[in-house]
C-alpha cells in the first residue's frame, strides 16, 4: 500500500534553510562581486613574468561567472541539467586556478576566491537539489547509509570553500627552510619550524617595525621569505658596527635606531647563562688579583678582578657575534667571529661585603659604562667615560638614593644596547640615550653640510676604525679594601647586524652599508646576520641578448645555474666572474683598490663566463625570472649582463605577520 504522500516531508538542510529571496540576493551580489574583482585585475594588475596563466584564467572567468548568473537566476529550471552543470564545473575550475595565483597577483587570486563562493551561490539559488527521492520519507524512517554520505557532498565541498579561501586570503602555513632567522626561528629544507601567518592584517595596517614579516622575494617571487623589518620608505639607513642609523625623512636628524619592547627582549642572544662549575669559570673569565670562584658564585677580594671574556695569556679577549642559533643554522662557521660586538647585557646577584664594592664595567671601543655599588646610602653611582672627554655620572637622582646593606643579596642588570644604556639595581631602574661616537660624527658632519647618509661619504666615516681598536668586555673588579659575592645569572650581547661582506678569500671586516628607501619601498634583516639572505645582500641580474631580449633575476639565489657558473669562470685568474659583478653592484668606487670601470669589469665577467660555458660544454642555462617563472638562456648569445642591488622589499609583496610555530622540535610557540 504505501505511505500518505502527504505525510512525506522534504528536509531543509544547511545553507537551504534560507528562503529564496536571501539565497538569490547572495548568488546576485557574488556574481556581480567576481566580475568586477576579474576585470579590474585583468586591466590594474602589471604582468608578471611567471604567471603566463593569469590572463587565461581571468578571461575565461570573466564570461563563466557572467553565463552562470544568468542561467541560474534567469533560466533556473528551464535550462537543461547538463547546462547547470557544465557552467557549475566551469566556474570552479577557472576560479580555482586564479584563486592559487596568489603568489603572482592578490587581486586574482581575490577574484578566484569570489568566483568559487559564487559558483556555490548560484546553485543554491535552485530549489530543485533538496527535491530528490531519497529526501523524501516517512518521519521516523531510517534512512540509508548511500544516502546520507550523498546528503554530505555538499557539506564538504562547502567546508573546501572556506578552507580554500581562508588558506588564500586569512590563514597559511609556512617552512621555515633557512637558518636566517635563527634563533628567533629554527630553519631547515626538511625540519624547519613550521609557522602560521596572518595574512589579513597587512590589509588594515602597514608591517611595523622590528616585527617579523613574511614577503615574496624580490627577485624570485614565487619563493616566501620571512626576515624582521628594519626601514620604512622615505628613510636613509646606514649599517655600521652591528647598529642600524636612520634619517626618517628629508631633514630629520640622524639617528642611531633602538629596538624596544618584546624585540628588544627577543634579540638578547645569550653568551653565558650562569656559572655552574669551576671549568666555565676557568674557560670564559681572565682573574686577576684576589679573584675565586666557589660553589657557583665569584668571590672578589680587595682589587680583584673577573674579566670576560677570557683572551690568550694576560691579555683580555672581545665578545664576537658568536654563533647563537643553537644549531640551527647552515652557515659556515667561519661567518662567525668575525666581528667585535660592544653591546652587551649582564645580570648579576651581588653580595657586598662589610666595607666593600664591586664595580660592574661594559668596555665598549673607547668608552665604558661603570656601574659603583657599595653598602650604605647613596654610594651607586653610574659613570660614563669616553676616550678624550671628562667622565659623566648618570641616573644620580634615581641610582643615587638607593641605600644597599652589606651582606643582603641584590639583583644587578648593566645593559648598552643601540646607544642606550640601562642599569638596574633592585627596584631602581635607570635609562638613558647616550648615542655612540659614530653617531656623534655623523651628527658634527651633518651639521657642517647635508650628509648623505647613504652615500660614500657617510661610509668613509663609518669605516674608519677607533684609535685604540675594537673592544668589547665585562669587567668585575673588587674595591681597594674589600669586594663582593658575585653570582652570573647572564650575560648576553645584542644581534650584530653586518654590512657587506663580498664573497672574497681572506675578505676584510664588513663594510658598512648605506641604503636610500623610495616610497612602497621597506628594509629588512634576519637575526642570524652572518647567515642571512636578506636585503644586504640581493643583486638583480639584468641578461640582455644579442636580439635585445631582456630577462631579470636574481644572481645571488643559490639555486640560479647562472650564477653558479659565474662563480667557476676565471677563478684561477684572481677574482671570478660573479665576484666582478658582485664588486660593481655592491662597491662604492672608492673602495675599488684597481679603480677599474664598471663596464670593463662586467666585459671581462661576460667573456670569462663564454670561455667557462665552452670549456664545461654548456651551451645553455635556466633561468629563474623575478617573477617566479624559468627562461631559457643560450650562452653564447649573452651580449651584456647588467647588475644592481636591490635592497628593498615593495609593499605589494608582503604576504603576513607570522605569528605562531607549530611541528618545531623546540615545541609550539608565538612569535614576538
Amino acid at each position: 500500500m504505501g505511505d500518505d504522500p502527504a505525510a512525506m516531508q522534504a528536509p531543509r538542510k544547511g545553507y537551504y534553510r534560507l528562503g529564496a529571496p536571501i539565497r538569490a540576493a547572495v548568488g546576485n551580489v557574488l556574481a556581480a562581486a567576481t566580475l568586477v574583482a576579474a576585470v579590474v585585475a585583468l586591466f590594474d594588475t602589471p604582468r608578471l613574468e611567471g604567471a603566463w596563466l593569469r590572463l587565461p584564467a581571468l578571461c575565461a572567468l570573466v564570461p563563466a561567472a557572467g553565463a552562470a548568473w544568468f542561467v541560474f537566476s534567469r533560466l533556473r529550471a528551464k535550462a537543461p541539467v547538463l547546462l547547470r552543470g557544465g557552467l557549475f564545473v566551469a566556474l570552479v575550475g577557472v576560479s580555482l586556478v586564479a584563486a592559487a595565483m596568489h603568489n603572482a597577483s592578490a587581486l586574482a587570486s581575490l577574484a578566484g576566491g569570489l568566483g568559487i563562493a559564487a559558483a556555490f551561490a548560484l546553485r543554491g539559488m535552485l530549489d530543485k537539489p533538496q527535491l530528490k527521492g531519497r529526501d523524501l520519507r516517512p518521519p521516523g524512517a531510517r534512512r540509508k547509509p548511500l544516502n546520507a554520505l550523498f546528503d554530505q557532498v555538499e557539506s564538504l565541498a562547502a567546508a573546501l570553500v572556506v578552507v580554500l579561501l581562508v588558506w588564500h586570503f586569512g590563514l597559511e602555513a609556512f617552512r621555515i627552510p633557512s637558518g636566517s632567522m635563527a634563533p628567533t626561528l629554527s630553519g631547515h629544507p626538511q625540519w624547519g619550524d613550521r609557522v602560521f601567518v596572518d595574512k589579513m592584517c597587512y590589509e588594515f595596517r602597514d608591517p611595523v617595525r622590528w616585527e617579523p614579516t613574511v614577503f615574496r622575494y624580490p627577485l624570485r617571487r614565487s619563493d616566501p621569505y620571512v626576515k624582521r623589518l628594519i626601514g620604512y620608505p622615505g628613510e636613509e639607513l646606514l649599517i655600521a658596527g652591528g647598529d642600524v642609523y636612520v634619517r626618517r625623512h628629508e631633514g630629520a636628524p640622524i639617528e642611531l635606531l633602538a629596538k624596544d619592547g618584546l624585540a628588544r627582549d627577543v634579540l638578547w642572544l645569550p653568551l653565558l647563562q650562569g656559572l655552574s662549575g669551576n671549568r666555565e669559570w676557568v674557560a670564559n673569565f681572565l682573574r686577576q688579583g684576589e679573584a675565586e670562584f666557589s660553589q657557583g658564585a665569584i668571590r672578589l677580594g680587595k682589587r680583584g678582578a673577573a674579566i670576560y671574556p677570557r683572551g690568550s695569556g694576560e691579555a683580555p679577549g672581545n665578545v664576537v657575534d658568536h654563533d647563537a642559533s643553537f644549531g640551527d643554522t647552515e652557515t659556515p662557521k667561519e661567518n662567525f667571529g668575525r666581528n667585535v660586538c660592544g653591546d652587551l647585557r649582564v645580570r648579576l646577584r651581588v653580595e657586598l661585603d662589610e666595607e666593600g664594592e664591586l664595580s660592574l664595567a661594559l668596555v665598549r671601543d673607547s668608552e665604558s659604562f661603570t656601574l659603583r655599588l657599595r653598602p650604605g646610602a647613596g654610594n651607586t653611582t653610574l659613570v660614563h667615560a669616553a676616550e678624550g672627554a671628562p667622565e659623566t655620572v648618570l641616573g644620580r637622582d634615581v641610582l643615587g638614593a638607593l641605600e644597599l646593606v652589606a651582606g643582603k643579596s641584590v639583583d644587578v642588570t648593566l645593559a648598552f644596547a643601540d646607544g642606550v644604556v640601562e642599569a638596574e639595581v633592585g627596584p631602581a631602574r635607570f635609562v638613558a640615550e647616550t648615542g655612540t661616537p659614530l653617531l656623534a660624527a655623523l651628527r658634527a658632519r651633518d651639521a657642517q653640510k647635508r650628509l648623505e647618509l647613504s652615500g660614500p661619504e657617510a661610509v668613509k666615516i663609518a669605516q674608519a676604525e677607533p684609535p685604540a681598536g675594537r673592544k668589547a668586555r665585562v669587567e668585575l673588579r673588587g674595591g681597594e679594601t674589600a669586594g663582593a659575592v658575585v653570582r652570573v645569572t647572564g650575560i648576553e650581547r645584542d644581534v650584530y647586524y653586518v654590512g657587506r661582506v663580498l664573497p672574497e678569500p681572506n675578505a676584510a671586516r664588513e663594510r658598512p652599508l648605506g641604503v636610500k628607501l623610495g616610497a612602497e619601498q621597506y628594509f629588512v634583516l634576519g637575526d642570524n646576520s652572518p647567515g642571512s639572505k636578506d636585503a644586504r645582500a640581493w643583486i638583480r641580474a639584468i641578461v640582455r641578448l644579442k636580439d635585445g631580449t631582456q630577462v631579470a633575476g636574481g644572481l645571488d639565489d643559490a639555486g640560479q645555474e647562472l650564477a653558479m657558473l659565474l662563480a667557476g669562470a676565471g677563478r684561477g685568474e684572481g677574482l671570478s666572474a660573479l665576484q666582478k659583478l658582485q664588486r660593481v653592484a655592491m662597491l662604492y668606487r672608492h673602495e675599488r683598490e684597481d679603480n677599474a670601470a664598471d663596464a670593463d669589469l662586467v666585459a671581462q665577467a661576460v667573456e670569462a663566463l663564454r670561455n667557462h660555458a665552452r670549456q664545461e660544454g654548456r651551451g645553455a642555462v635556466d633561468f629563474y625570472t623575478e617573477g617566479g617563472g624559468v627562461a631559457r638562456i643560450v650562452l653564447s648569445e649573452v651580449e651584456t649582463i647588467q647588475v644592481q642591488m636591490v635592497p628593498y622589499v615593495e609593499r605589494k609583496l608582503f604576504v603576513g605577520r607570522p605569528f605562531a610555530v607549530f611541528l618545531s622540535r623546540r615545541g609550539a610557540k608565538l612569535i614576538n
